[in-house]
């Protein structure tokens, strides 16, 4: 969670950080200039919070730079491997979509998510097969994964097989009934 910063009385501020006795047009001569490096880092955690709702929101750059930067200190972390294939998903990079389900399936073969995420993109590529593969190998790791069976029924309706993606949308509706209310 990310929190303001309220003023504070009596703050210690290095002295290499205090404003210069010369007036800087637009800030009170009685402010105090930090350094950046003087600012503690948002936590992991926070950060990768913060890409998350800069992801629903749409600002799928600033996602990815927030997770780029996580992703640079700690490579292993499948949250962020699979939010950034979800980015470059939204944003039709396919290959580093793939790439990023990838890695996130080489740090947990068990991770249901990331094969649903690869099999999106077959499915975006018209490459059927390999996504209802990766689909229904989501959905073995995972039986109750909703949006795995969703993607199945999806990608089984591409594919011209209606008997096999009703079944797979009745699963769905079985774990939640009300989660094909939302469907396009």
């Amino acid at each position: 969670m990310i929190t303001k910063m309220q003023p504070q009385a009596n703050v210690a501020v290095p002295q290499s950080v205090t404003t210069p006795p010369q007036q800087i047009v637009g800030v009170p001569a009685n402010a105090v200039i930090l350094k950046m490096s003087d600012i503690p880092q948002i936590s992991t955690v926070g950060l990768l919070e913060l890409a998350h709702r800069e992801y629903q929101a749409g600002d799928y750059d600033s996602a990815e730079l927030h997770c780029m930067q996580l992703w640079r200190q700690d490579g292993t972390n499948t949250g962020v491997l699979l939010l950034l294939s979800s980015i470059h998903f939204q944003c039709r990079r396919l290959d580093k979509s793939a790439h990023f389900s990838t890695l996130a399936i080489k740090q947990n073969p068990l991770l249901a998510e990331a094969y649903s995420n690869l099999g999106n993109v077959y499915k975006e590529r018209g490459q059927l097969q390999e996504a209802l593969e990766n689909y229904r190998h989501a959905v073995r790791l995972k039986p109750d994964f909703i949006d795995g069976y969703i993607n199945l029924a999806a990608a089984l309706v591409a594919a011209g097989d209606m008997e096999q993606a009703v079944q797979a949308y009745v699963t769905a509706l079985q774990y939640n009934p009300v989660s094909l209310i939302f469907l396009n």
